[in-house]
């Protein structure tokens, strides 16, 4: 079974690749991770319907870079304060993993591993936040969970990944990075 010390080290030794900037919006999310009652979660946001991207997607806390943002990791922090009301001196930052680009929306995503110390307390943005989701790390290991599907966006098509908590879809630009993750901890490509 993994543990937080082995998640810590995998995250800490990663080299994360950069992706060429090629005029796509800059953007950065946080991964919280947390210990309750001896299992690890990984928590996530469903999106509310008024948001301008993303629409009622399941994703990590984050968003657009902007300029008063010294790095992406100030962006990371500032936007999960924003939408989930985690200050940045309540997450350990552990690491990052490789960036990646949206296919829809052109963003360019820096993702950084945040430990959360449980218990915390959450102040959801309602206009940006519907809900939070905990999922078990042990379920999101279980290859018999994820299904990969085809999936067109305008001309291209693209193999994306799915996984189903309770009715509640992970897909697209969060699952690419959870899978991504996932193979950092078992260090095999994704």
């Amino acid at each position: 079974m993994l543990n937080l010390e082995f998640i810590k080290t995998k995250i800490n030794s990663h080299k994360p690749t950069y992706l060429p900037d090629d005029g796509c919006i800059r953007g950065a999310v946080v991964i919280p991770i947390f210990k309750m009652n001896n299992h690890i979660y990984m928590l996530f946001t469903k999106r509310t319907e008024d948001l301008p991207t993303h629409k009622g997607q399941i994703s990590f806390p984050g968003g657009r870079k902007d300029g008063n943002d010294e790095s992406l990791l100030a962006t990371a922090l500032r936007e999960t304060n924003e939408e989930i009301g985690l200050s940045s001196s309540s997450l350990e930052v552990w690491g990052e993993l490789d960036q990646i680009r949206t296919h829809t929306s052109n963003f360019l995503l820096s993702v950084f591993l945040c430990f959360i110390p449980y218990p915390f307390k959450l102040t959801l943005n309602e206009k940006e936040v519907e809900e939070i989701l905990e999922v078990p790390l042990e379920e999101l290991l279980d290859a018999k969970n994820w299904v990969q599907k085809e999936f067109r966006d305008e001309n291209t098509l693209h193999n994306v990944w799915f996984f189903d908590f309770h009715s509640k879809i992970i897909w697209g630009a969060t699952a690419e990075i959870v899978k991504q993750f996932l193979s950092l901890l078992h260090e095999e490509p994704y």
